[in-house]
């Protein structure tokens, strides 16, 4: 029988304390279902989703708890997985404005979209004649109700500004 839950963490770590928790879970039978692995400079945050056979919950959990630099959080979860019918990769490209991430999610909300990843980069561009401005992506997955369909998701996205392109990958 296995068991799954969440470990969500942050601190001080490297890229080798990432790889000893992943050997670690792996050694004892488990997987890590879904990951979302974040470093800015020497500091990480976090959140992992593991299936690991029951036996050897404590151990795994524990190898996580004991990472001195790191605050761990541990989560009791299901195993269930989403349908990869319903979830979508989008891109999401705009000319940079304050509360553009807030206008994002609100449209999601306000749909009942599930957010499952939200990645958001910003890019300076210096022009010629003094004009300058930032570019905005955001690379998400998303799972929809089954009543919503992606192309009025990604049109009412669009709508947010005349420069908002919205691409759906498959």
């Amino acid at each position: 029988m296995n068991s799954t839950f969440i470990a969500n963490f942050v601190g001080k770590a490297t890229p080798a304390t990432i790889k000893q928790l992943a050997a670690i879970t792996h050694e004892n039978g488990g997987k890590w279902l879904i990951s979302k692995v974040n470093f800015i400079e020497d500091q990480v945050a976090a959140v992992i989703k593991i299936d690991v056979p029951t036996a050897n919950l404590a151990t795994v959990q524990e190898a996580f708890k004991a990472q001195q630099d790191l605050i761990v959080q541990i989560v009791d979860s299901d195993a269930s997985t989403h349908s990869a019918e319903t979830i979508y990769q989008l891109r999401l490209d705009s000319n940079d404005r304050a509360g553009i991430v807030n206008e994002i999610t609100h449209v999601l909300d306000n749909q009942g979209v599930n957010i499952l990843d939200i990645d958001c980069q910003r890019v300076f561009i210096a022009g010629g004649g003094g004009v300058s401005s930032s570019l905005f992506t955001a690379n998400m997955a998303i799972r929809l109700p089954k009543e919503i369909g992606i192309d009025d998701i990604a049109n009412e996205l669009e709508s947010l500004s005349e420069d908002t392109r919205v691409m759906v990958e498959a």
